[in-house]
């Protein structure tokens, strides 16, 4: 066997047993460059014994997935932190207003912190309507699209979502990074549905916990200055602090104490 079809065999294999792969997974893996990997993908992609997707593959078929960790998976990191920052979020709000919640695991956390409250609330998450559907004074709303059933998320590929209509006082966002260049994600169908989203809010409040403030998602949803606070936890670098106070943006730090 050739090293060639030797890497596409684990290739295969990978995928066999895994619904998706990425580049540097297969790497590993396979002991071969990403370049190497990648000419190796596109081949395989054009027999028809896998598909594509930004930053690695998957098998032929696979239910659709967008880059990130799964919510399953992030739902169990720095929960007492994303309790903290989601309490301190919902407090922000007003009983009577529209909001916009963004789906993600910190923003989920908001959810015990809105029940009873008047409010509509645009969501893009099925874990909070499934959260908030048996509350009959939380009234819902969510955007036309497609299913993501790694991030349980609803997401449209097409500039039409069903949300033009919407006017929200404050949009509550989770990201994968804030960094000196804005709110950063790292798939590009999402970057493009929170900007639709934001574009129908007035304020945007972005939840972070300490964690987000030192990654990199690749991918600028909103620059510094389209962000009015950024609610994170004790545990954020205060150079990093100092930098978007500069900019213009307001920090909350909470304590994970304050969930409990």
């Amino acid at each position: 066997m050739t090293k060639q079809a030797e890497r596409r065999s684990i290739i295969l294999d990978i995928l066999s047993k895994q619904p998706r792969a990425s580049v540097e997974t297969l790497c590993e893996s396979t002991g071969a460059s990403a370049a190497t990997v990648r000419r190796d993908l596109q081949q395989l992609a054009e027999r028809g014994e896998i598909e594509r997707i930004r930053g690695g593959a998957q098998s032929a078929g696979a239910s659709p997935a967008l880059n990130g960790t799964p919510f399953q998976r992030n739902f169990t990191v720095a929960v007492p932190e994303k309790r903290a920052i989601a309490k301190a979020a919902a407090e922000m709000t007003v009983d009577g207003e529209t909001i916009i919640v963004d789906a993600g695991t910190t923003t989920y956390f908001m959810c015990p912190y809105l029940a009873g409250r008047n409010l509509q609330v645009l969501t893009n998450s099925l874990p909070i309507v499934d959260e908030l559907l048996s509350d009959s004074t939380v009234r819902l709303h969510v955007p036309a699209g497609q299913v993501y059933r790694e991030q349980n998320i609803i997401l449209s590929p097409f500039e039409e979502d069903g949300t033009s209509g919407y006017a929200a006082t404050k949009m509550f966002m989770g990201a994968y990074a804030v960094t000196e260049l804005g709110v950063e994600q790292v798939d590009a169908i999402l970057v493009q549905a929170e900007q639709r989203l934001l574009s129908r809010a007035r304020e945007l409040i972005v939840l972070a916990d300490s964690r987000k403030l030192r990654d990199r998602g690749g991918m600028v949803v909103t620059a510094l200055g389209a962000v009015s606070r950024v609610i994170t936890d004790e545990g954020a670098d205060e150079a990093i602090v100092r930098h978007l106070e500069d900019e213009g943006v307001a920090v909350t730090i909470v304590s994970p104490q304050l969930s409990r």
